[in-house]
C-alpha cells in the first residue's frame, strides 16, 4: 500500500529536488501534492488527508511548527526537511520525530522513510506531533522527552529521570519509582540532548541527572549516591569536572 505524501517548502527547486528523489529512491511514496505557503498547505492537508508530510521548518515569514498548530486533525506523520537550526532540531529530537538536513542525502531520505513505515500507528504520530508543538512553545519546552520503545512512544518527564546507562547502541533509562526502559539510541545522543538540562556524563557508560545526586562517596573510588540509593561510579578522568559541576549547583 502506497504512503500518500505532501511536500511543503517555500522554495521550488527544493520541492523539485525532493520529489525527484522520492520518485527515484522511495517507490512506496505516492506524492499527492505540494505547497509553497502555509495557507495552501493547510488546505491541501485538510482536503487530501495525507499519511506523511515532508515539511520545511522555515516557511518564508512563518514556520512549519506554526502550520502544525493550525491543523486540528494531525493524524499524519512528519519528516522535517531543513537547513541546520539548533533549537528546532533539539525540539524535533526531544519529540522523537525524524528530520533530514539540506542538502538532502538520498541515504538519509531512504532511512527516514523506512523509519516512518515501521511506525504506522496513528496514535504514535499524534503523540509525536503534540509533544513537538509543546517543545516549540518556549515556556513549556523540554519538560517532556519522547523516546521510542518497541511497543510505544514513552513521554518521560525530564526531572523524573534519575540516570541513563549505555549498553552498546542502546540506552537504559532509570526513572523515579524504580521503573526502567531500554531504547535503541546511544548514550552520546542523550548526552548531547540533555547536557544543558542538568545531566552530566560521569563515566563512559553513565549519564546522571544532578538534581538526583544526594552525596559524593569518596573512598578508593568516587561514586555518586542518587535519590533512589543507587551508587554510580565516576571515572578518574571525569572526576574533577563532575565535582566542579556539583559544587556549582
Amino acid at each position: 500500500m502506497k504512503i500518500r505524501a505532501i511536500i511543503v517548502d517555500d522554495e521550488k527547486p527544493a520541492r523539485d529536488n525532493l520529489s525527484g528523489m522520492l520518485r527515484n529512491y522511495c517507490p512506496d511514496i505516492e506524492l499527492i501534492g505540494e505547497a509553497s505557503d502555509p495557507v495552501t498547505a493547510e488546505n491541501l492537508i485538510n482536503e487530501l488527508i495525507p499519511d506523511l508530510l515532508f515539511l520545511d521548518i522555515r516557511l518564508s515569514k512563518t514556520t512549519g511548527f506554526d502550520l502544525l498548530r493550525k491543523i486540528e486533525q494531525r493524524e499524519f506523520g512528519v519528516i522535517f526537511v531543513t537547513a541546520y537550526d539548533n533549537y528546532a532540531i533539539k525540539a524535533i529530537k526531544f519529540s522523537a520525530v525524524d528530520y533530514i538536513l539540506k542538502p538532502i542525502s538520498y541515504h538519509e531520505l531512504i532511512q527516514a522513510v523506512k523509519k516512518f513505515t515501521s511506525m504506522v500507528e496513528t496514535e504514535k504520530k499524534s503523540i509525536q506531533l503534540e509533544l513537538l508543538i509543546e517543545n516549540f512553545t518556549k515556556e513549556r519546552a523540554f519538560n517532556r522527552l519522547g523516546v521510542n520503545t518497541e511497543e510505544r512512544i514513552e513521554l518521560l518527564i525530564v526531572k523524573r529521570i534519575l540516570r541513563m546507562q549505555g549498553e552498546s547502541n542502546y540506552t537504559r533509562i532509570f526513572l523515579e519509582g524504580g521503573k526502567s526502559i531500554i531504547v535503541s539510541r546511544t548514550l552520546v545522543d542523550f548526552e548531547n540532548l540533555l547536557s544543558d538540562l542538568g545531566f552530566v556524563r560521569v563515566h563512559k557508560t553513565h549519564l546522571v541527572n544532578i538534581d538526583h545526586v544526594e552525596s559524593i562517596e569518596k573512598k578508593r573510588d568516587v561514586n555518586l549516591k542518587l535519590s533512589d540509593g543507587t551508587l554510580v561510579p565516576v571515572s578518574r578522568r571525569r572526576k574533577a569536572g563532575v565535582i566542579e559541576k556539583l559544587k556549582s549547583i
